[in-house]
């Protein structure tokens, strides 16, 4: 059935009207079969990954929710949990990590990851990205790119010094999965400035930095947030050079694409305002540092 409706989406480029047909195979479904069936549960799972396709996060949690009640496969539930509040998703999350599929299991357990990181409990957070990172290991090989993925991971929730060598081995893969022009090999490389500047390693820091603002700059394009970061984090760089000229030129780089891209009041902006202002006031225009700060909050 699924194959079929498959290629009606093919010739019939519709979303709602797609959406009916998910939506009519389901209730036929439980006409025939009843509320119980195993096929009940895979027309439920088709719609409900229609619609997470669709960003129609209400609708797919209902009917993600059937096809979990009726036959309980984790991957069911790993789908249920990523359109679900946090506070509901986690214990779902947990269910899904003790999939036998390590691939599943990896995705679940970098989302309890993300969730205690977001919480600010950095320990627990690295944990699960620990436990995430030998799944995926597991699934993807040694060298797999969703490794790379798992690696950042741990290092933005690690110190600085044990973030080195975890972020060295996700560019690593990165430039062989993904080539050196390429947003995520920018992003290891961006990412590994901080820890080259902690180990006082600031010319290596400085040329990370600029070739992941030249791979964002020449792939995700000169105005993009993901630029942005990298232009701050080139700026820390120039900073602790001592090249003062340039590092103003990124801090104000990095603000004017987020303001663009966000918003004056938004909190990646108003990160680029305390930066910018801080620079100011180290350097010695503390009366620009405040006009700058001032006119933030207004």
């Amino acid at each position: 059935m699924f194959i079929g409706l498959i290629a009606a989406m093919a010739l019939q480029p519709d979303g709602a009207m797609i959406r009916r047909i998910f939506e009519n195979a389901l209730a036929q479904r439980r006409k025939e079969f009843g509320n119980a069936d195993a096929r009940t549960a895979q027309a439920a799972r088709d719609l409900g990954l229609f619609l997470v396709r669709e960003h129609d996060a209400p609708a797919a949690l209902a009917a993600l929710a059937e096809a979990v009640r009726i036959d309980g496969k984790l991957a069911d539930v790993a789908e249920l949990a990523g359109v679900s509040s946090p506070d509901q998703a986690e214990p779902l999350w947990q269910r899904a990590s003790l999939s036998t599929d390590a691939a599943l299991a990896s995705r679940a357990l970098a989302a309890l990851g993300e969730l205690r990181e977001a919480a600010g409990d950095r320990a627990v957070a690295a944990d699960f990205y620990r436990r995430a990172l030998a799944k995926e290991e597991l699934a993807s090989g040694k060298d797999g790119a969703r490794v790379a993925v798992r690696l950042i991971a741990l290092a933005l929730v690690t110190d600085p010094r044990p973030a080195l060598p975890l972020l060295q081995r996700a560019l690593a893969i990165n430039r062989k999965a993904w080539g050196e022009r390429h947003p995520e090999t920018a992003t290891a490389e961006t990412n590994l400035v901080g820890p080259l500047l902690a180990a006082g390693r600031v010319d290596e820091a400085v040329a990370m930095g600029g070739r992941a603002l030249a791979g964002f700059e020449g792939t995700v394009g000169d105005e993009h947030p993901r630029t942005a970061a990298a232009a701050s984090n080139l700026a820390e760089a120039f900073r602790a050079k001592g090249d003062l000229k340039q590092a103003e030129r990124l801090y104000r780089k990095a603000w004017a694409i987020d303001r663009q891209a966000y918003g004056p009041k938004h909190p990646e902006t108003l990160a680029d305002v305390r930066n910018l202002a801080e620079f100011l006031q180290e350097t010695g225009r503390a009366r620009e540092a405040q006009e700058l700060l001032s006119g933030a909050r207004e």
